[in-house]
């Protein structure tokens, strides 16, 4: 994915309400900074006594902008990064396994195992691919196989955890839910917010 010009010193808090909703006990502006908070202390700390991240909320309020900024930093650190949608992850476990593009089971320089071996794994839209057998069994396999070797990843998604776990399965939210730190936002839709401003 291109990073573009996202980088943690242009984030912008404006774009965060910071009225407290009912259903919400502190503002999106609070959250968000709490938010920003952690990304960018995993970024620059980032080693193998890193955790995981997931990042999980409605469409446009900055989990991507976010990942991209961590990515940079943490690839800039020496640090070996994959940064790629859930979808086109999923696609290339099944040209591996289908089409036997290549043997990934021994060239490290597969797209296979560059996701399963890389330090951190960056998933970008978890849940807007079509959810087969195939793909859950893929999505426990790289969560499961990460875990196991150490290797970081950071997952982001507009579903919530029970979400995840009615699509995917029990035993991946289980995961989740043990072994990674969940990062919800919530608030207004950036992107629409800026459109209404052009």
């Amino acid at each position: 994915l291109d990073m573009g010009k996202q980088s943690f010193d242009t984030f912008d808090f404006k774009w965060y309400s910071q009225s407290v909703s009912p259903e919400q006990d502190v503002s999106p502006r609070a959250n968000m900074e709490r938010n920003f908070d952690e990304c960018r202390d995993y970024a620059y700390q980032f080693g193998p006594r890193s955790g995981n991240l997931l990042l999980c909320g409605d469409p446009g309020l900055g989990k991507t902008f976010l990942s991209a900024c961590i990515a940079r930093v943490v690839s800039e650190g020496g640090f070996s990064v994959v940064y790629d949608t859930a979808a086109h992850i999923f696609t290339q476990f099944e040209n591996a396994k289908f089409h036997r593009e290549s043997d990934y089971d021994a060239d490290p320089e597969s797209d296979v195992n560059r996701c399963l071996q890389c330090d951190l794994l960056i998933m970008d839209d978890l849940g807007t691919e079509m959810t087969t057998a195939f793909v859950q069994s893929t999505l426990y396999q790289i969560i499961n196989t990460r875990l196991l070797t150490g290797k970081k990843t950071i997952i982001n998604t507009n579903l919530n955890p029970g979400q995840i776990g009615t699509r995917y399965s029990g035993q991946i939210l289980s995961r989740l839910e043990g072994e990674y730190e969940i990062l919800p936002f919530f608030g207004e839709d950036i992107r629409r917010l800026k459109r209404e401003q052009m």
